[in-house]
């Protein structure tokens, strides 16, 4: 075949431009119709690359993030199509530059034409396999399955794109047609495009909220005139309370707990306190990203997702927010006895407001929180203290963080962390000591913080069985001692004999959406906390 009839195929398949057929005999550095022709051709490929990048990722997004809404879908469509149109405009003109600047390199025969792309197209999607492999928990089977289809796809249709462009640069070197682009593809491809892309509407449609706020589901309960209080401290091991004989004097029970595996702080005890799993109750991190004009607060990022968390924010298509209260989709154990008559109290937990709820005073963090450590736990006993004299409830509890902040979020030298965590235990000794003496029977709860080592820890006044428990225990345990049964969502066991048989569900959180108004300085006293960096 001669080049004349290589020009006219290539010219009938849409790969040749009247300028593309002068681009190696050109000076790239003196040639404006040299780079208008390599980046007019590379174009071309990007959106092909950047329209089939996007089905994996939204993919995954979509399942890991579960429901959001087809605005929400759209966004992530355009911010990590965007992303990968640029970063493959990029890879594709360096690649034609070092075959323009490396005449030894040749594209000579099918063969090496489809070793370059398929190496360029591995270049393009180890990116993705990489975001991917970041998350902190791994893929389940349904994710797994769909996001490798899917990527297998989008190496294909890279690779006959990056093909196609590579054979507009290299007519003069090979002398005939692959037989992958005997016809033209840009139409189909593009169609398939469209309709994967399409897909991915229907989960978001699918699962819009469409449900209307029901009365609580009403349960059998067995009177008691027990009162209890839950006292839980973030950054206190087993350890550090056998270290403080005061703190434990006269309980109980003084046990270690089995460990708890959680991403955030936030996640660990909204699975404490509703005594369900993360895929139920929602809550994963302590900062989300909401897309700009969406309803929900994606939590579930990958570390490695450049596009969404510093592209997409720089960009101001979307920003970032700490968790609102609305995010749990499963009541607190207090917010389900204060729906049905039991007085309670509860102070400063994560993803909760200030809010009168039943016979439920809530006192959200937002209003608790500031930069000093040792002031957020003050303002909380403080809160709670009042709150019980005012209210005398029959459960109370408060969350008190500030050894966790102190051992493992601020950067301080030892003598001052030494003394500020003396001091905190030294408030917490003195928070217990008032609940007791406010006639509660006390259990007091402890996990380890942000990277620290130990285990957790679990002392009490009541005569519970804390042989080989575990922190997921305590929400069934609550339940069974203030009257009620648990739960089957509920993982953990009692610690005190039920009477009561489980039943399946308390039943979703009624709560208003989650798009609510940022409160900015909670937001910076959480950075200047450590929680968000």
């Amino acid at each position: 075949m001669s080049v004349e009839d290589l020009r006219q195929q290539l010219r009938e398949r849409g790969y040749l431009s009247h300028g593309i057929e002068r681009w190696f005999a050109l000076d790239p550095w003196s040639s404006r119709t040299f780079w208008l022709e390599l980046i007019t051709v590379a174009v071309k490929a990007a959106v092909v690359i950047g329209a089939f990048a996007l089905l994996p990722l939204v993919a995954v997004m979509l399942f890991r993030n579960f429901p959001l809404t087809p605005l929400e879908v759209l966004m992530l469509a355009v911010i990590y199509g965007l992303t990968a149109f640029v970063f493959g405009l990029i890879l594709l003109i360096a690649v034609a530059l070092i075959l323009k600047s490396r005449p030894a390199i040749l594209i000579d025969t099918p063969r090496a034409l489809l070793a370059i792309s398929f190496a360029v197209s591995a270049a393009l999607a180890a990116p993705t396999a990489v975001w991917w492999y970041r998350f902190d928990a791994p893929p389940r089977t349904a994710e797994l399955l769909v996001g490798l289809a899917l990527i297998i796809t989008f190496f294909l249709t890279a690779t006959v794109a990056i093909s196609a462009a590579l054979l507009s640069f290299s007519i003069y070197e090979l002398q005939r047609v692959p037989a992958i682009h005997q016809r033209p593809r840009a139409a189909p491809m593009t169609t398939a495009a469209a309709i994967l892309t399409a897909l991915l509407f229907l989960p978001a449609y699918a699962g819009q909220e469409k449900r209307s706020p029901a009365p609580p589901i009403q349960v059998v309960t067995t009177p008691t005139s027990r009162r209890v209080a839950l006292i839980a401290v973030d950054g206190l091991t087993f350890d550090i309370a056998r270290a403080r004989p005061d703190l434990t004097r006269n309980l109980v029970v003084f046990a270690p707990l089995r460990p708890m595996s959680a991403s955030s702080t936030a996640e660990r005890w909204a699975s404490i306190g509703t005594g369900v799993s993360p895929p139920i109750h929602g809550v994963h991190a302590v900062e989300g990203i909401r897309l700009r004009g969406g309803r929900h607060l994606i939590q579930t990022i990958s570390s490695a997702d450049v596009a969404l968390r510093w592209l997409a924010v720089a960009a101001r298509l979307a920003r970032r927010e700490p968790l609102p209260p609305t995010i749990r989709r499963r009541d607190y154990v207090w917010e389900i006895f204060g729906q049905r008559g039991v007085p309670s109290v509860a102070v400063n937990w994560w993803t909760s407001d200030d809010a009168h709820i039943g016979a439920l005073d809530s006192v959200g963090q937002a209003s608790i929180f500031t930069a000093d450590p040792l002031a957020v736990d003050d303002r909380a006993a403080k809160r709670f203290l009042t709150l019980v004299d005012q209210n005398r409830p029959q459960f109370a509890t408060v969350y008190l963080p500030a050894l966790d902040v102190i051992l493992n979020r601020l950067s301080r030298d030892r003598s001052t962390q030494l003394a500020d965590s003396v001091r905190a235990l030294d408030h917490l000794t003195s928070v217990v000591g008032a609940i007791r003496a406010r006639r509660f029977d006390v259990l007091l709860l402890g996990i380890p913080g942000e990277g620290q080592s130990g285990v957790p820890v679990l002392s009490s006044t009541l005569a519970i069985d804390a042989a080989r428990a575990s922190p997921l225990d305590i929400a069934p345990t609550l339940a069974v001692l203030l009257g009620f049964p648990a739960s089957e969502e509920m993982v953990g066991k009692s610690l005190a004999p039920a009477t009561q048989a489980r039943i399946p569900s308390y039943g979703p959180r009624v709560a208003r959406i989650e798009n609510v108004k940022v409160n900015e300085e909670y937001y910076e006293n959480l950075k200047s906390l450590g929680y968000i960096r």
